[in-house]
This record gives C-alpha cells, sequence and structure tokens, in this order.
C-alpha cells in the first residue's frame, strides 16, 4: 500500500468524497455504530483514508463511509476541529481501490457474509427490495446455486447471477421460503421466469393444489417444509442441501403436472445440474 501523504479536508469536502463502489450497507451500519464505537467522540474518529489516482485525483473513500454518513444526516457531532486527516494512498485503478477497501475493512471487523453480498450488489448495480433478498442474507444459497465459489470473489458471483437475482427480486415474494432461494435462481435460469416465477409466487401464497389422489408439487412443498420446520430439521448445510434436492423435485414434478403422494424423493438431479450447467456472466439492461 503506497501511501503519499496526509491532507486536511473540512467535512464537507470528506463527505463529497465518492464512495468505495464496494462499501457495504453503511446506513444500517450508522445505526449500529451511532450506538456503539462511534457514540463517544475520540480524536481517532477524524483519521480516514482515501485512493487517488496517479495524477493526484481523489477517487473514492477507503473508510470512513459510516462517520461520513452520521455527520452529513446530523447523526453525529463532527470534530471540533470542523476537519478529518485523511491518509492519500496511491491505485494504479478503482479496482486497486476496491482491492484497499477490503483491506481496511477485514482488518478492523469480520465482515458478515451479508455485508459482503450488499458490497457486492451495489458495485454490480443492483438494488434489491424484496423481503426475500434485501437484506442480502444468501451467501450460502448463492454458493449452492453456481455449484460452489469456483474461486470467483462474491463480486464476481454476484455479477454472474445478476439477471436472475433482479427477476427473482421482482416476484416480491416474502421471506418465508429464504432456503430455496437457490433452486429458486437455478429454475429461473433454466425455465426463465414466465415458468418457474408463478411456482414460487403460488408456493409463497400457500396457493398449491390437493385431491383425493394427490397433491401438486407446490402444496407437497409446503408440507414439507411446515413438517420439517415443527421437526426443527431446517438448520444446517446437509438439511439445506436435502431440502433443496427435494424442491427440485418438487417444482420439476409440478410443472410436468405431476401429483404427489408422498415427500418428493431425494434424488442428486439438482446438484447435478449445479455442476454441470455453470453460467456466465451476461450483459444486463437495468
Amino acid at each position: 500500500m503506497a501511501i503519499t501523504s496526509v491532507i486536511e479536508m473540512t467535512i464537507p469536502e470528506w463527505i463529497a468524497v465518492k464512495d468505495n463502489p464496494r462499501q457495504r450497507d453503511t446506513e444500517r451500519h450508522a445505526r449500529i455504530a451511532a450506538n456503539n464505537h462511534l457514540s463517544t467522540y475520540s480524536h481517532i474518529h477524524r483519521i480516514v483514508w482515501a485512493a487517488i489516482d496517479k495524477g493526484g485525483n481523489v477517487l473514492c473513500k477507503l473508510d470512513g463511509h459510516t462517520r461520513s454518513y452520521l455527520w452529513e444526516n446530523s447523526f453525529l457531532d463532527v470534530p471540533p476541529e470542523g476537519t478529518v486527516l485523511v491518509i492519500l494512498v496511491s491505485v494504479a485503478n478503482m479496482q486497486e481501490a476496491k482491492m484497499y477497501y477490503d483491506q481496511l475493512d477485514n482488518s478492523r471487523a469480520a465482515k458478515k457474509p451479508s455485508d459482503a453480498i450488499f458490497g457486492a450488489c451495489r458495485e454490480n448495480g443492483i438494488s434489491l427490495h424484496s423481503p426475500l433478498l434485501r437484506l442480502c442474507q444468501f451467501s450460502t444459497q448463492l454458493k449452492i446455486a453456481n455449484g460452489g465459489w469456483d474461486r470467483l470473489d462474491i463480486s464476481k458471483m454476484i455479477r454472474t447471477w445478476k439477471p436472475y437475482l433482479i427477476e427473482l427480486d421482482c416476484l416480491a415474494l416474502s421471506n418465508r421460503y429464504s432456503l430455496l432461494i437457490a433452486v429458486m435462481l437455478r429454475t429461473i435460469r433454466s425455465d426463465g421466469i414466465a415458468i418457474a416465477g408463478p411456482f414460487w409466487t403460488k408456493l409463497d401464497n400457500n396457493e398449491g393444489v390437493k385431491r383425493s389422489n394427490g397433491s401438486d408439487g407446490i402444496q407437497q412443498l409446503h408440507s414439507m417444509m411446515e413438517v420439517r420446520k415443527a421437526a426443527g430439521s431446517l438448520a444446517g448445510y446437509a438439511n439445506l442441501m436435502e431440502i433443496s434436492a427435494r424442491a427440485y423435485e418438487a417444482y420439476q414434478g409440478w410443472k410436468d403436472g405431476k401429483l404427489f403422494t408422498r415427500v418428493p424423493r431425494l434424488s442428486n438431479s439438482f446438484s447435478q445440474l449445479c455442476q454441470s450447467d455453470k453460467p456466465k456472466s451476461r450483459k444486463v439492461v437495468s
């Protein structure tokens, strides 16, 4: 890390510096910080980091986003001096600025997976609004859908799944079936939102069909999830993989017009799909 100099900026000048593209959920962290480590002023709060290009132009913040947000919204008293001391780091490009952001962020606190997902979505121009996705708590489901991380960083992973995340978000589903996000993404990718979307919307609304000779995949999946919830068998990676496999069979049966008289069978069809058909990034208009 090439530190070039330390300069003084006024608080408004610091607020105006562009946020790092990979910045996590600032507003949520600001609410927590204002009641914890930023609740009492310390002189250390004046020290912030920023990236500059080879021409000496300030590119973006490397840290200090939370303080900037709190100062801008008058939730935190500004330093008595009215300024911050900015440590300037020379970078070759914005990608290097993102890398230094990660290093500074990881050195101070263990970032939650949801923070990493939020930052990656922000970097890739995705704004999620549905109760199912807006908290960005789907890192494990994303890993399952992708057949593993495949040595991709989280930003590249989000970029790869961007089209399907946007389509899933547009369904405005509740978070009732968040354990099934991997299957949702996979079915949207394989069959399109026009086919897969109604299945997940009807499941979310508990609109399955039960007849004397059996139940459709929606009703059977709903019943299975209720039974597992009552039995306390939802938590854990092994349970998640089994649930995903059975949910995929329920979806396939519903698509084929099949009626179930028992829990959807456990097969390796879903895991094989995730391993053999890894999506590549494609351009999205959003």
